[in-house]
């Protein structure tokens, strides 16, 4: 019951703008003082936060999509949403225009976070549930920061929930002073979620103690090289650490039983640590399966396909075909049938790199580059109701055991802990352990390269990009290759990043908030 009140929108809505412009408008006749008055209450309202972080980072498409294409892993597969702008860099100081949509949405579900925090303090009911509530909304309210920190520097803080229209003019926080708002955000939930197993088995996709630990070990490994502090590194160690050493998670045996494209019973299982979850109800279904597939209607394959954004081919091509991460995770053939009759089928569909991108291709594929699975729904029930319901990973244990061979590595070097956290990893993709005598370079460049096989498409890899510094000459790499190649759609780059790249804040904000001072213009290496 409890994880469909997630999958459903909340009873009662609250209608937010941007960041400085909030209302707490109730949809219903309830009145914010007459609605607060019990745990369900409370609950209900916690719910609109898990909404609210779901629709501003998954359900809201363009998040990972424009994130992803601007690296070497992400590819455009049509112009459409000016894909092929953000792959080259193209107008990136433009206010008004290269700016994410998901500002206000993040804000607003940071107001719904403070609206729990608030208006529950004064609810009578049992003081341990209000605290687990208070640290998943702040759980939820850390997790939302620690994105936009990361894309647009530092943040205006609320102090509280918005009641009205006083107190709108919020300035910027440092940089630092907003990680420190993030560290105390989840450490209040690590002292206060229950671990994953003490939870009811409707309840564990809640965020847990060991969420809370994931995240705030990936925040200090952040820090540490975001801010060159590297008294950060061996926090992160140690969070991740608790995480490891908890015995809560374990990496999934078989790579493909993590999506739900070759087990459709693997919703929250092992290695999940906190999973953004998807249904057929309303709204809820998994929009990624739509906008990054492979351009057709065919039932076998389940929900109708657009072709926004895929894997970039030379990211294809780089993995070993012992890799099992390739198999599971790249769609790359299917049978096109006659209204999804597979008795009779018209077509085998095969994506051909030497097509380079263009399409339908020698073997009538229909998009730019393979498809990925880890977002597909391929059931029957998906194709009738076109509401695929892949959940998301949004941290998952063999990222947990990937940062923590960074942080091991960055302070110890390529230590016999860094070695066996990566080659858990490497293992379970049926691959033979890394090399002996490695250096701290190469070892920080075995662990960039694993995570890029491990986590394409999950919304990870632009930042690991841009905080290990790489972004520059990746992306210059990268896109001069597929000019070279004459891979579809690729044009030569227009601004080569720096480390220190920050979007823009959108200049309505800046409009309705005097208070806010802009990002300086990026400037091109």
């Amino acid at each position: 019951m409890k994880l469909l009140k997630y999958i459903l929108f909340s009873l009662v809505i609250f209608s937010f703008t941007s960041c400085t412009d909030l209302e707490e408008d109730p949809y219903t006749f309830l009145s914010p003082s007459n609605f607060y008055q019990s745990a369900d209450d409370l609950e209900m309202a916690l719910t609109s936060v898990y909404d609210g972080y779901q629709e501003t980072f998954v359900r809201y498409y363009k998040y990972i999509m424009q994130l992803e294409v601007m690296t070497e892993f992400g590819a455009p597969a049509y112009a459409k949403d000016n894909v092929h702008l953000w792959n080259v860099w193209s107008d990136i100081n433009n206010a008004d225009k290269m700016v994410f949509g998901n500002w206000d949405d993040a804000y607003a579900t940071i107001n719904r976070a403070n609206l729990v925090v608030g208006r529950g303090a004064d609810i009578d009911m049992d003081e341990d549930l209000k605290a687990q509530y208070f640290a998943e909304a702040r759980f939820l309210r850390a997790a939302t920061y620690f994105n936009l920190v990361r894309m647009y520097g530092g943040l205006p803080i609320p102090e509280s929930f918005t009641e009205g229209l006083e107190g709108l003019e919020v300035s910027r926080s440092t940089v630092e002073e907003t990680y420190n708002y993030i560290v105390a955000d989840l450490e209040y939930a690590i002292a206060n979620l229950p671990k994953k197993s003490e939870y009811a088995s409707s309840d564990v996709w809640r965020a847990s103690q060991g969420a809370a630990q994931a995240l705030l070990g990936d925040v200090y490994l952040t820090m540490g090289d975001m801010l060159s502090n590297d008294s950060y590194y061996q926090q992160a160690k140690d969070y991740l650490g608790a995480v490891i050493q908890s015995t809560e998670y374990e990496l999934e045996p078989d790579f493909k039983d993590l999506w739900y494209w070759w087990n459709t019973g693997n919703k929250n299982g092992v290695e999940s640590v906190f999973e953004i979850q998807f249904g057929n109800y309303g709204n809820e279904y998994n929009n990624l399966h739509v906008m990054f597939g492979v351009n057709i209607t065919e039932a076998t394959i389940g929900c109708y396909m657009y072709r926004r954004f895929g894997p970039t081919i030379d990211h294809y091509l780089s993995y070993s075909d012992d890799d099992a991460r390739k198999e599971g995770t790249f769609l790359t053939r299917f049978y096109q049938t006659e209204k999804g009759n597979t008795s009779n089928i018209l077509d085998t569909l095969v994506f051909v790199p030497e097509d380079k991108g263009f399409y339908p291709g020698t073997r009538g594929w229909k998009t730019a580059s393979p498809g990925n699975i880890k977002f597909y729904d391929r059931t029957e029930e998906s194709a009738s109701l076109k509401k695929p319901q892949a959940d998301f990973y949004a941290i998952r244990y063999a990222d947990v055991l990937l940062n923590y061979a960074e942080a091991e590595n960055n302070l110890n070097g390529a230590s016999a802990d860094a070695y066996e956290k990566i080659d858990m990893v490497r293992t379970r993709a049926g691959l033979d352990d890394l090399p002996a005598g490695l250096s701290t370079e190469q070892m920080a460049d075995s662990i960039y390269r694993e995570r890029g096989f491990e986590l394409v498409g999950e919304g990870q890899l632009f930042f690991d990009e841009l905080r290990t510094n790489r972004i520059g000459e990746n992306v210059s790499n990268h896109v001069a290759w597929g000019v070279t190649q004459g891979i579809y759609m690729y044009t030569p780059l227009e601004f080569v990043p720096s480390k220190d790249f920050l979007f823009k804040i959108p200049q309505y904000d800046l409009d309705s908030n005097p208070a806010l001072t802009q990002n300086d213009d990026n400037v091109s290496q």
